[in-house]
């Protein structure tokens, strides 16, 4: 399993999450999608065949802007 930090920007309540989370859920090959509202940060367990770019075109096509988070400030 492969794992992917989102920077997510927009999410400023539970209702913001639950959309991003479920948009992700329903990529191919994700297994886990974990939302930190407070860090603005979505984890994302994958089984290896999901490209990050795919994870953030999920999220900006539903609404909100995103970027792989790298390293500790990325």
């Amino acid at each position: 399993m492969a794992k992917v930090v989102l920077k997510v920007e927009g999410m400023a309540c539970e209702v913001c999450a639950g959309s991003v989370a479920d948009a992700l859920s329903k990529v191919s090959g994700v297994a886990d999608v974990s939302v930190d509202l407070k860090k603005g940060a979505v984890s994302v367990t994958h089984d290896g065949s999901v490209k990050d770019e795919d994870l953030v075109r999920t999220v900006v096509e539903a609404g909100f802007k995103a970027k792989v988070k790298r390293g500790l400030f990325g």
